[in-house]
């Protein structure tokens, strides 16, 4: 039941949830492709802080 009082009945798909109706392959292999890029993103965001630590542990060391 909405704010206007009525219970959605327009098949608005804003307001109207479908749980009966299974997911399609094409927007489950979207669902894993943008996964797969979200983990790549944080393996390259390790690999830049990881380097970035080896140079300030350097720097240190050598003006130390």
């Amino acid at each position: 039941m909405g704010q206007d009082r009525k219970d959605g009945e327009g098949g608005d798909p804003d307001v109207t949830a479908d749980h009966g109706k299974p997911r399609s392959r094409a927007f489950d292999r979207e669902i894993r492709d943008a996964i797969r890029y979200e983990q790549g993103l944080v393996i390259k965001a390790l690999v830049v802080l990881a380097m970035v630590a080896v140079i300030v542990t350097v720097r240190t060391l050598y003006f130390a």
